[in-house]
């Protein structure tokens, strides 16, 4: 049974903390952000006091205010109120039913409201919520509409919203400041975060921390994009793994060349393809020497930091790929095919030597996916890894008139056993325990009859990204072959993990400077690698050029952005 008996959790002095602020939450709106921005004015003055390289504690400690000082906290419970420094304590159940808005963005079709393991939560806690269920492709449309009507829901789940995206309305005083919620009414949260020196990289330029984070555990940590290679095929032409980029090339023209799949038509064979063209194909970038950062488009290079689309490096990887286009060995519908397209064609036969995605069964397929495995980086290199931060998993916004409840909701999620619920589901509902101490998904049960609708339907990782941990006995207990396999992959890159990036913040208006340009600088970069590796444009002609309409379209001054709040980071 799962328990959410939540202990007694003292109240702190109060008096210097945002935890004042939430007897102003949900009353006049315009006084709230009156005082918001007197908050906000000292956080900063005291932020550029004490430089950039704050700790985890500097950054839970946000400035005093005399009106907040005045103010009294409401208690967990929200039944009463109590002044600072008495005690109160959260349990779940409550003793009351409270209800909550929400918005959600889901990744099926099922409602989240209609998820078993988020009824089962909700009936535990004592807590109903509002959904407004949004689908992915649905969600920065509707959540920008949402936010620029000012109608708020009390909670976002799993948002669109980059991190600076949150950090700017949370300035803007549409998010609540959470980490004084956090240390006070989320312990098993706190304590993952010091334990991983993760406050950082969830605090704003500002000081105050606007997100409840997701947090990927283990094997997890590498679960970006690789690179997977069959080395079935490998087997079957006696070659062996690759080790740089010209036994790469080589391989990719046995494959070709030679009935790699052996069913005796050596032309059904398609060396490398990728969906959506550059979106998919920088992830090979790390065999370049780039321990590519996806967001900024940037590497730490020996210390130092590198735009890497205007790189002379980054040069030589576009040559490359032209030269596979042209032999014949990059798929040409790389550039015209969508993820479900390449998805279709690999699961329909043994035709892929190569591709890059989260998971080889999301393009070969279940029934092949153990044919592939990723591709060990060559000597010398590293590849990306995560701090296993999920951001947008949870905002709570200025309309929420108890966010103390909501935090520790939020953190029963943050136990091994919460985790099981979010990973996993209900007990005898999605999955079931073995009697060897591993635990298998339960098809045919109350839930579906197949894998991916017990995970919509059953789980909330798989529907969201909510807040929570990845328990360790996802790991342990695993009975899926296709998820262990993967994990067993993706254990093998850890060996050459490296976190890309320091935490690295920027001011409210570098914050609207990098989305402005990176918009644009992102599509002409996608623009000119497509034109360049089909042929469209000669890249030694056009290079220069390229360079400096970048320069021209503000990548000088992005990068600038970039590299200043990396020194910054850095301590330089």
């Amino acid at each position: 049974m799962f328990l959410f008996v939540y202990k007694s959790i003292p109240i702190m002095n109060l008096a210097n903390t945002n935890l004042q602020t939430s007897k102003c939450i949900g009353g006049n709106r315009a006084m709230k952000k009156k005082m918001l921005a007197v908050l906000l004015t000292a956080a900063m003055m005291a932020s550029l006091a004490s430089g950039c390289g704050k700790n985890a504690q500097e950054t839970a400690e946000p400035a005093a205010s005399s009106a907040a000082a005045e103010s009294t906290a409401p208690a967990a419970s929200g039944d009463e109120e109590t002044t600072a420094g008495e005690t109160d304590q959260i349990t779940f159940p409550l003793n009351e039913t409270k209800n909550f808005s929400m918005l959600c963005v889901i990744n099926g079709d099922t409602p989240m409201d209609e998820v078993d393991a988020f009824k089962y939560l909700n009936e535990q806690s004592n807590i109903t919520f509002e959904v407004n269920s949004v689908p992915q492709e649905d969600a920065a449309e509707k959540e920008g509409l949402i936010l620029s009507a000012g109608d708020y829901p009390d909670v976002f789940i799993f948002s669109s919203l980059s991190k600076n995206d949150i950090d700017k309305y949370g300035a803007e005083g549409v998010f609540v400041p959470l980490e004084d919620y956090i240390r006070t009414y989320a312990p098993t949260l706190t304590s993952l975060l010091d334990e991983r020196e993760l406050w950082p990289y969830i605090t704003a330029p500002d000081g105050h921390v606007y997100e409840i984070p997701a947090l990927n555990t283990g094997a997890e940590l590498e679960a970006g994009f690789h690179i997977w290679l069959n080395y079935q095929w490998l087997d079957n032409l006696g070659l062996s793994e690759p080790k740089n980029l010209d036994e790469f090339h080589d391989v990719l023209t046995a494959f070709k060349e030679q009935d790699a799949n052996g069913n005796g038509d050596p032309g059904d064979e398609i060396p490398l393809s990728v969906p959506d063209g550059m979106s998919y194909l920088k992830n090979y970038l790390p065999y370049f020497g780039y321990n590519l950062d996806s967001e900024t488009w940037c590497a730490n290079q020996d210390g130092n930091l590198v735009y890497i689309p205007i790189d002379e490096g980054y040069k030589e990887f576009l040559r490359y790929f032209t030269n596979l286009y042209n032999e014949g060995l990059l798929d040409p519908a790389s550039f015209t095919q969508n993820y479900d397209q390449i998805a279709a064609m690999g699961s329909s036969g043994d035709v892929l030597g190569c591709f890059s995605a989260l998971a080889s069964f999301q393009f070969a397929g279940r029934d092949q996916d153990e044919e592939y495995q990723t591709l060990t980086p060559f000597e010398g290199q590293v590849y990306p890894q995560s701090t296993g931060i999920m951001h947008g998993s949870m905002m709570i916004t200025d309309a929420c008139e108890d966010p103390a409840t909501l935090v520790a909701w939020a953190d029963q999620l943050f136990t091994q056993e919460g985790g099981m619920l979010y990973w996993l589901g209900v007990e005898g509902n999605s999955y079931v325990n073995n009697d060897d101490g591993t635990w298998s998904w339960n098809i045919g049960g109350p839930i579906g009859d197949d894998i991916a609708t017990v995970r919509e339907k059953g789980t909330l990782k798989y529907q969201t990204a909510f807040p929570g941990i990845q328990p360790d006995y996802w790991f342990t207990g695993i009975t899926d072959p296709d998820e262990s396999y993967l994990i067993t992959q993706r254990s093998k890159m850890l060996d050459y993990g490296e976190v890309t990036l320091p935490a690295m913040t920027y001011s409210a208006e570098e914050t609207e400077t990098i989305a402005s340009l990176k918009a644009d600088l992102d599509s002409y970069i996608n623009q000119y690698g497509a034109q360049v590796i089909t042929g469209a444009l000669d890249l030694d002609e056009s290079w220069d050029n390229y360079v400096s309409t970048m320069n021209t379209m503000g990548a000088s001054e992005l990068f600038e952005i970039y590299k200043n709040a990396f020194n910054a980071a850095e301590g330089k």
